[in-house]
């Protein structure tokens, strides 16, 4: 029988203590479902999109959402109020010191994308679980 989890919600300032914050939040989420195959791969994820919002928004906070879908795939999702501040996947130089991170994201991930409002947006990323998980 499958294992239903709520979805799981942490809203962290932005400041310099949310990425860390926000890694924290999704590693104890995840644990606590026995997801541990998928704890570094989500910390690093987590840790990307909050960077992003940090860097390129005005957002006065920023709310993490962790969620197990069906499909045997966990989402991290992280919201801004800055609907405008689109991400981009780029590509960095080998001496460039920023630019790496959605790069990062869409290269350990099933998949990523964004869903804006005229209020505020989403950066969503997929994790698939294990089948035994």
């Amino acid at each position: 029988m499958e294992r239903r989890q709520l979805p799981q919600v942490r809203v962290v300032p932005r400041q310099t203590c949310a990425a860390p914050d926000a890694r924290h939040f999704v590693v104890d989420v995840l644990k606590d479902w026995g997801l541990l195959g998928v704890l570094d791969d989500a910390a690093t994820v987590v840790t990307e999109l909050v960077t992003n919002a940090m860097r390129h928004t005005e957002t006065p906070t920023i709310r993490i959402i962790v969620r197990r879908l069906p499909s045997d795939v966990v989402r991290l999702i992280v919201i801004d109020k800055s609907p405008d501040a689109w991400p981009a996947l780029r590509t960095a130089g080998p001496f460039d010191t920023a630019g790496r991170g959605l790069a990062v994201v869409d290269a350990i991930t099933k998949g990523w994308g964004c869903t804006r409002w005229p209020w505020e947006k989403y950066v969503w990323a997929d994790l698939e679980v294990a089948k035994d998980a």
